[in-house]
This record gives C-alpha cells, structure tokens and sequence, in this order.
C-alpha cells in the first residue's frame, strides 16, 4: 500500500499516464511479435526437419550456430542503440542526439564489413572446424556465406529497429518485425516444398531478412524527427563513451551465446548431428517460451533508460518492484504448462522420437523461469550504470557453465548440457545479479520475493489443480488439445492471480492507467 500511495505522489497524473499508455501498446506489440515468432517456429522447425531430415537440419542447426558467434561482433552496440537514444531524449539533448545517431551508424557500417570479410574468411576451414562430411561441405559453404551476408547488411540496417525502441515506438518496430517473420515462414516453407536444401533456406533468409529492414528504415526516417546519419555529425569523442558501455553488453552477451550457441557445437563433437536436433528443440523452445515472457521487461527497457536520463531514481525503484511481479505473472502460465507438458508438446509436434528431449526441455525451462524472475533486476543493473558489474556476473556464471557442459556431455548427454545452464543460471541470478539490485534500492532478499514470486506461485496452485482434470476429459496427445488445456489452466492462474495476487488498491492503479479512447 505504501508502495502505491508513494507512486501516486510522486508522479503526475498526466506523465504516469502517458508513460503507462506507451508501456502497454509495446508490451502488447511485443507479445504480438513474439507470438509470430513462436507460432512461426512451430510451423517451421518440423517442415524443414521433414523436408531436409534430422541430419542435414542438425547441420543447419551447426551453421546458425557458427554465424551467431560472428554475431558477436556486434559488440553490444545494439543495446547502445536503445540506451543513448533513450537517455538522450530524456535529457532533451537536440544536438547529442544527431551525434549519438550518425556516430552508431558509422560504427554499424564498419562492424558489417568486418563480419562479412571474417566470414569470407572461415570458408575455406569449415569442414575441418565443424567436421561437416564430405558430401556435405560444398552446400554447407553456400548457406554460410549467404546467412553471413544476411548479417553483415542487417548490422548497420537493424540499428533502426533500435532507434525505434529507443524513441518508445516499439510497436512500429514490432509490426514490421510481425511481417517479416511471416513474410519469411511462408517463403521458406513454399521454397522448400520446391528445392528442399539448406541453400534454398539460407537464400530466402537473406532476402526477407533485407526487405525487413528496409522497412525499418523508412519507418524510422518518418517518425523519428532528430536524429541524423550524416558523416558530419559523426562524432569521435562519443565513440569511447559509447564503447565504454558496449564493451560491458558485449560480454553479457558472450555469456548468452555460450547458451544458445556453444552449447550446440558442443553436442555435435561429442555426440551426433541427431542429439544436436533434439537439443536445439529443446533449447529453442525454452528460449522462445522464455523470449515471450520477458516482453514487459524489453517494454521497461527505455523506459528505464530515459528515466535514468532525468533522473528519477524513485521512479525506477517502483518499476523494478512493479515490473518484476507482472512479469513473473505473464511467464508463469506458458513455462509451467510446457514443463507440465513437455514431452507431449514434443512428441505431438516434432514427432515421438523427439520425446528423448523431455528431460532436457524441463530443466532448460527451470532455468529460463529462473532468468525471468530476475531479468528486471538485471535490466535496471544495464540500464543505469552498472553494466560492468553485470556483464563480470555473467561471464563467470557462463565459464561456469562452459566448464559444466563439457564435463556432463559425455556421461549425462543433452541433459547434463541442460543442467549445466539451470545451475549456472540460479547461482549468478539469485546470487549476484538480485543482491546487487535489491541492495541499490533498499529491497531485502526475502521482501522482493514475497511481493514479486509468492503471488504468482499461490495462483499457480488452481491452474495444475485444472490440468490435472481437464486431462480426465482431454487427453494431451495433440496440440490442439495440449493448446486447449493450457488456455483453460490460464485463465484460470490470471483469475486467481487478480483475486489473490492483487489487493483493490493495485488493481484500481493498474486500471486507471490503462490506454482509455477519447
């Protein structure tokens, strides 16, 4: 209660508002975008494991992995996109805005060339570092060189779903995202019907890949006023402070392709290019169950950042403690009904054999509801000034997590690969990360957890009460059937979850700032 009545004095009626209006439009764009991708990696994911067969799609699975570690080069500077343009607007600096723009673009146009030369440059050793077979290293080179285009012309072109983001517009950003990824499910699935082959996938990823972004562009040169890509403006000095932060993202997101990446290539030199299948089904559900919970988060992100800018420390406090109960709400339904029916989910989609993931998909979930919990935490941490600490917590937690998988590879298999990130994860989540941001605004350990965890936890009792008798009338065999439950099991966590979770007090707050037509 005191929490609330602090927000209302602290914020004006029209600003809170104003700023809960735009919160909501993104983070319901943003559901929306990663609804499409999901259901879009439903529809696809069989169809080229069908039309390739699991060995060629676990290669597939290799090469993605392989051009994502060139995706490093990046550099963090895509977060740097969404921070300083944020930051800047909030401190309602005209001309850094100009410099901080043409000065990323500069940037960005170098960091394509680099990709694509160093690319270029691995061909040549590719059988020999991804032990691909011999009959399939000639298809092998064609599809890496053309994903490899695909990144090195989105680096300087995708900074502009950034800029979007950065000015609260989102949900721009999102539709255009919404239809390239439709525009690519529906190109890819005809053209392998046509010419089943990994080039046929790689070439028609490049393609809409372009035409996405150059969306983006005119987009963004439409509705962003200010901003400048003009080589005049392009302004050395802020290439150190803008590297200052990047520097810091780009080790965090080292530690993310450790999990999203490493982990796959692993597999493969230790075991088969088929365990390399299941686990990337495995992985990629988890991270897209993941990706679709945290869209609260992505939506606070410059909001945080531009809050930051003026200076609104008590402002961010209620964020985090408000964001971290509402996030952990919207994840709460989708990761604890896939680890309910996980093995179902794989089997009726991907096919029986694909049921051997199980084990691997539950734990991997574990880890991801770990990583929503604290993801708050851990973009407050990015947002206002404390990059290097976070970015040094998730390098050890990811070296650890290294060292693990190698070790339980071989005796454990994809599983003791899962376990590896669930361990790493709770250890730099709940040890490091959480501590550090409780403690800069004045939450105790067991406080946070009680306002954020236990009301979702509670109201998490009723919805497996539903499942559990819903499967007396229902048998999960079926997507449909497993989709049926667990929207029935959702509503049903959401109703107890605004009875239980929420005194009349929150509930009125939420309301009233929610988008009303005039």
């Amino acid at each position: 209660m005191g929490l609330l009545n602090r927000g209302k004095t602290k914020e004006p009626r029209g600003a809170g508002q104003g700023r809960a209006s735009s919160v909501v439009i993104n983070t319901v764009t943003n559901y929306g975008r990663q609804l499409t991708n999901v259901t879009a990696f439903l529809v696809i994911t069989p169809i080229i494991a069908d039309r390739l067969g699991n060995d060629a799609f676990g290669l597939w699975s290799v090469l993605q992995a392989t051009i994502g570690l060139l995706g490093l080069l990046d550099f963090g500077f895509s977060v740097s996109v969404v921070k300083f343009v944020a930051e800047t607007r909030g401190q309602g600096n005209a001309d850094r805005l100009q410099r901080i723009t043409a000065t990323l673009f500069g940037i960005y146009v170098m960091l394509g060339l680099l990709v694509i030369s160093l690319a270029l440059g691995l061909v040549p050793f590719l059988p020999e570092l991804l032990n691909i077979p011999a009959d399939k290293t000639e298809v092998a080179q064609v599809a890496f060189i053309l994903v490899a285009l695909r990144s090195a012309l989105a680096a300087p072109m995708g900074m502009f779903f950034g800029i979007l983001t950065g000015f609260q517009l989102q949900s721009w950003a999102n539709m255009v995202q919404i239809l390239g990824t439709v525009l690519y499910t529906a190109a890819a699935a005809w053209a392998l019907m046509v010419l089943p082959s990994l080039e046929t996938l790689a070439a028609v990823g490049l393609v809409t890949g372009v035409i996405t972004c150059l969306f983006a562009v005119v987009l963004c040169a439409a509705k962003c006023a200010g901003i400048s890509f003009r080589f005049r403006h392009f302004d050395r000095r802020l290439v150190r402070e803008i590297s200052s932060f990047s520097v810091s993202i780009f080790l965090i997101q080292v530690s993310g392709f450790i999990y999203t990446r490493i982990d796959a290539l692993i597999i493969q030199q230790f075991l088969t290019l088929s365990a390399v299948a299941y686990y990337t089904v495995a992985s990629r559900m988890a991270t897209e169950a993941s990706g679709l919970c945290r869209q609260l988060t992505n939506a606070l992100t410059p909001l945080v950042a531009e809050m930051q800018g003026q200076g609104q420390k008590d402002r961010i406090r209620i964020t985090f403690e408000r964001g971290s109960k509402l996030s952990l709400a919207f994840a709460t339904p989708l990761l604890v009904g896939l680890f309910w029916y996980g093995g179902d989910v794989l089997a009726a989609w991907m096919g029986e054999d694909y049921r051997s993931a199980e084990t691997a998909l539950r734990i991997l979930l574990a880890a991801m509801l770990c990583s929503v919990v604290h993801a708050n935490a851990a973009n407050i941490l990015s947002m206002t000034g404390h990059q290097k600490f976070l970015a040094y917590a998730f390098i050890a937690g990811q070296a650890a997590n290294l060292g693990m998988t190698l070790a339980m590879v071989v005796p454990f298999g994809i599983n003791g690969v899962a376990l590896a990130t669930l361990i790493s994860t709770v250890v730099v989540d709940m040890g490091i990360v959480q501590p550090k941001a409780a403690r800069m605004y004045r939450l105790t350990f067991s406080s946070y957890y009680r306002a954020a965890v236990l009301p979702s936890a509670l109201a998490c009792i009723p919805m497996l009460v539903t499942f559990h008798f819903a499967e007396q009338f229902l048998q999960p065999h079926s997507l449909r059937n497993i989709a049926f439950i667990e929207a029935l099991g959702t509503l049903v966590f959401l109703g107890s979850f605004l009875l239980f979770g929420m005194n009349a007090q929150e509930r009125r707050y939420y309301w009233e700032r929610l988008p009303k037509k005039r």
